[in-house]
């Protein structure tokens, strides 16, 4: 790299460098940036009361900040209130961080920690024995519309990795792959409380693909949709697919084309009123 540097710097004119060197050290500082977390060991340390293993100086520290620090996604998401009995399904648990939070506030309950990433969900692993989470259930596996096997397109850091979209490294894995229909059959899912889906761009897929009689065995959802990722569709197909099926929604977040939304069932909601003798 220094030698073609050299070349070039030989054959422009002085009057010329001396305009486009300061840009060039701009560039060159940018360009040369590293865009990939640094291969790291493993580290334990507390987080506001759990102790997590994690990759230290890598994406890791932001999401745990995020969980524990900020409270999100719950902050995020009034309208859902954890009971002591509820189930959680954590689409793209990542290193537990959610799924922690989670297993604290429904003591009784159960999650439903999946993640795609052999080596994340190894991450998972460490933390629900750390923390001795036995309400946890963990499945190293992809969401997706289909079953059988996918690819799983590693980002540069060690998050966001895509089943709809090579990122920016030539690394990938293959996973195995299940519907959101045959994952609740399987792991015999009557209801479900709270789900969220974290799944860079695979959200559009999973949940376009799923019939309206089974989203309404679902209380309220998170998605965090990411148009970015995925070009079949907008937010504007998951909105009308949700509301459909008998959600009402809204988004929160939206920045450029990823938000949340947030999909509330109001036909359960109006049934339990009823019920109650409320209308």
């Amino acid at each position: 790299m220094a030698g073609i540097e050299n070349r070039i710097a030989r054959i422009i004119p002085r009057k010329l460098k001396n305009v486009i060197e300061p840009f060039y050290r701009r560039m060159k500082r940018i360009l040369v940036r590293p865009t990939v977390d640094r291969p790291s060991v493993l580290t334990i340390g507390s987080w506001d009361g759990f102790e997590i293993a994690y990759r230290k100086g890598t994406a890791d520290c932001q999401v745990l900040s995020d969980a524990f620090e900020r409270d999100i996604p719950f902050s995020g998401v009034p309208e859902y209130q954890p009971a002591d009995n509820h189930v959680i399904i954590d689409i793209g648990a990542h290193i537990g961080a959610f799924a922690l939070l989670s297993s604290s506030k429904v003591k009784h309950g159960r999650i439903h920690a999946i993640e795609a990433c052999e080596e994340s969900f190894n991450y998972l692993r460490i933390n629900a024995a750390l923390n001795q989470s036995a309400n946890i259930t963990l499945h190293h596996l992809a969401i997706t519309d289909r079953e059988g096997t996918c690819s799983l397109y590693h980002s540069s850091s060690n998050w966001g990795h895509s089943t709809v979209q090579r990122r920016y490294s030539d690394s990938s894995e293959r996973v195995r792959a299940c519907t959101l229909s045959h994952f609740m059959e399987n792991n015999q899912i009557d209801k479900c409380d709270f789900m969220k889906l974290n799944c860079e761009g695979a959200e559009f897929p999973i949940l376009l693909s799923t019939p309206g009689d089974l989203l309404k065995r679902l209380e309220t959802i998170l998605v965090m949709y990411h148009c970015d990722l995925w070009a079949g569709n907008t937010e504007v197909d998951l909105l009308d697919h949700l509301q459909r099926s008998g959600f009402k929604c809204v988004i929160r977040n939206r920045r450029d084309k990823r938000g949340w939304i947030i999909a509330t069932n109001t036909e359960n909601h109006t049934r339990e009123l009823s019920a109650r003798g409320d209308e």
